[in-house]
């Protein structure tokens, strides 16, 4: 069998893509904009930090039963095809709710649907990839999917011109036209051939060569996690800090998430490429550096000119760079017959972890916004911020931000140890120099 075979066989069906584009659709148009809705009703911090942390820990703590499901029961697309139907089931009652708490049960349920959906979907992906083109193929993906997610986005912010009122209702069309698209999106894999793992050519490895493998893809689990800890901390406390502490209107809001969108969708052919030149995990290290300074930036220049700044600076190449490398990177280290299940063990750890960091910082700032005691050091260098101290909601968001970005900085330090057994043609100089100084090495 010549090489043009092989690539015409692992070419992913467009039926592929058709999904990934419905489902982007359906995601942009409504999940941006579902704590801004909570907000809208009267959530507090607490409530947001549960609703955020139950979307972190669902989708991804019950993916370890379904990932091996969907490796060894019957055939991936009828899981997603499943999955898709009970997730537009919530997303249509959602733009129903009349108060903040039944959100909280609906995104119960959306949850579960996800945790069906996410790692047999990237199992499918991987199922139909060139390993020596994964980056530019993710990319594409990527790409097609930022495209329909900013006419998601487009759509979002005309529902909130047509209502002037900044009120929950500019939001409710935007979760019924999602759950449509997730319902469609669906139905669409139908028609996606089977192609079976057991077929699929996989590397030959050595005892040795596999546990490496193993031992590089724990390694990596276990510095995403701690990372990832320190990421969501702050992720209750957004919509807190663009609605009642910025003041800004429903059309910044859905600017904000635009502005974002945009940015990461134009970033991700130059991470593709970039993948495949010198390997994920060069890539996922700058990402992480972005990653770190951005609390920092958040403390001290809290105003809406900035937040869209970094958004497209810093966020939008950052996050294209994380969605490919890390499919990437779990794609180099697993066996193609438990690549669902490899996924569904690093996505469950990742929500355990992500659902504790959410909780944590949503009632850490709750806490701080009650606490009316002296903090000498943060009323010190909240002088230096763009906001005076006098603001109680101010004072938690800007502690939370320094917790986090003292953490992700540290968190930064184990993806320097790790040493892919991949070899890939290229480098970057400055992550090379970076993993070469002595403290970071392997003893």
């Amino acid at each position: 069998m010549d090489s043009r075979k092989i690539e015409e066989e692992i070419n992913p069906p467009k039926e592929l893509y058709a999904y990934h584009a419905t489902s982007s659709f359906a995601h942009d148009i409504s999940m941006p904009y579902l704590s801004y809705f909570a907000v809208r009703l009267g959530a507090s911090f607490e409530l947001i930090a549960w609703i955020q942390s139950t979307m972190n820990l669902l989708p991804n703590a019950l993916q370890y039963f379904w990932g091996w499901i969907s490796d060894t029961k019957l055939v991936r697309t009828y899981w997603i095809i499943g999955g898709s139907i009970l997730a537009s089931i919530a997303l249509y009652f959602l733009s129903e709710v009349k108060g903040p708490y039944e959100i909280l049960f609906l995104v119960m349920l959306y949850s579960v649907a996800l945790s069906i959906i996410t790692p047999t979907w990237s199992a499918l992906q991987g199922d139909w990839m060139n390993p020596a083109k994964r980056g530019s193929t993710l990319s594409r993906f990527h790409v097609i999917g930022g495209l329909t997610g900013l006419v998601g986005s487009l759509i979002a912010v005309y529902s909130v011109y047509v209502n002037e009122s900044d009120t929950a209702d500019s939001f409710r069309p935007l979760f019924a036209i999602a759950a449509v698209a997730t319902f469609v999106g669906g139905l669409i894999l139908i028609r996606v051939p089977y192609r079976d793992p057991d077929k699929i050519e996989d590397v030959q490895l050595s005892d040795n060569d596999k546990q490496e493998y193993s031992d590089t893809f724990r390694s990596f689990v276990n510095a995403q996690a701690f990372y990832t800890l320190n990421m969501s901390l702050i992720w209750p406390l957004f919509a807190m800090i663009l609605i009642d502490v910025l003041e800004v209107d429903n059309m910044v809001l859905v600017a904000f998430s635009l502005v974002g969108a945009v940015s990461e969708m134009a970033f991700q052919p130059i991470m593709g490429r970039i993948v495949d030149r010198v390997g994920p995990l060069p890539v996922l290290i700058m990402s992480r550096i972005g990653f770190a300074i951005l609390p920092f930036i958040y403390a001290f220049f809290p105003t809406i000119e900035v937040m869209l700044a970094l958004q497209i600076l810093i966020l939008g190449p950052c996050f294209s760079a994380f969605l490919i490398t890390q499919n990437a990177l779990i794609l180099d280290l697993a066996p193609n017959k438990e690549r669902a299940a490899y996924f569904s063990y690093y996505n469950s750890r990742i929500g355990i972890t992500t659902f504790f960091g959410a909780l944590a910082g949503g009632y850490l700032a709750g806490y701080l916004e009650d606490f009316s005691g002296s903090l000498f050091l943060i009323d010190s260098l909240m002088n230096f911020a763009l906001i005076g101290s006098s603001d109680q909601t101010w004072r938690a968001i800007f502690t939370i931000f320094l917790i986090s970005g003292i953490g992700r900085s540290i968190g930064t330090i184990p993806f320097l140890k790790l040493r892919m057994p991949k070899k890939y043609p290229g480098s970057i100089y400055l992550v090379d120099r970076l993993m070469e100084f002595r403290m970071f090495k392997r003893r």
